[in-house]
């Protein structure tokens, strides 16, 4: 018996193929099918409620799909402490005003104290310096301080220690400026004039006295 053996295929070529004539006028047209197909399966997969499941599998935190749950640790941040800041000169005064509330659901007392400015010694005043609230009560705080002559041109941090429920601190920053810095010398003599040039076609310019003039004077 004999056995016929089937002649190898050929083999493919590797260069670049050339589609043809017909296969290049049929590509706009298969184009365009196979969006409208997509896009129709976009909508009955919208409509079958095919992506509610794929939503809600995604993940909150990297919207992507898991295989075993996504774990999200949840994270806090503490509160910022309030921070009064103040800028002068030498026998200038500060107000501050301070809302304290008791959010705990016992009564406490409140205390305030201050801590004196490094090197100078000097204390901001608070009043009160103590307070007891009541669950939800508030209290209003006043922080005043008035620069000395030897704080001059200088700037110094402060710190006003708050204990009730728990113990926090209230930043205080001060910079008093230099007697150089608050002071302006004044001359007068003739009446200083301002000229100003008009348009390009007026070719004039407009004088206009600085100040209204003082007037007679008794």
């Amino acid at each position: 018996m004999q056995t016929e053996h089937c002649a190898p295929a050929p083999r493919a070529e590797t260069g670049a193929y050339l589609p043809s004539p017909l296969s290049l006028l049929l590509l706009p047209p298969r184009l365009l099918f196979a969006t409208l197909d997509s896009g129709a399966g976009v909508i009955r997969r919208t409509f079958d409620g095919s992506y509610e499941k794929y939503d809600a599998a995604l993940c909150k935190v990297c919207n992507g799909v898991h295989r075993e749950a996504c774990c999200d640790i949840p994270e806090t941040s503490c509160p910022v402490p309030c921070h009064i800041r103040w800028r002068g000169c030498v026998g200038n005064s500060f107000r501050y005003e301070l809302q304290i509330t008791n959010r705990t659901r016992v009564e406490r007392e409140f205390t305030l104290t201050p801590e004196p400015f490094p090197v100078t010694g000097e204390t901001v005043t608070v009043s009160p310096d103590k307070k007891t609230l009541g669950p939800d009560e508030s209290a209003t705080v006043v922080v005043s301080f008035t620069n000395p002559e030897a704080m001059a041109g200088g700037c110094y941090q402060s710190r006003i220690k708050l204990v009730g429920a728990y113990e926090e601190h209230i930043l205080v920053s001060l910079e008093v400026r230099a007697r150089q810095c608050c002071q302006c010398h004044i001359e007068q003599g003739e009446m200083p004039k301002k000229v100003r040039a008009h348009h390009w076609y007026h070719h004039f310019q407009c004088t206009q006295d600085c100040f209204p003039p003082a007037g007679d004077r008794p």
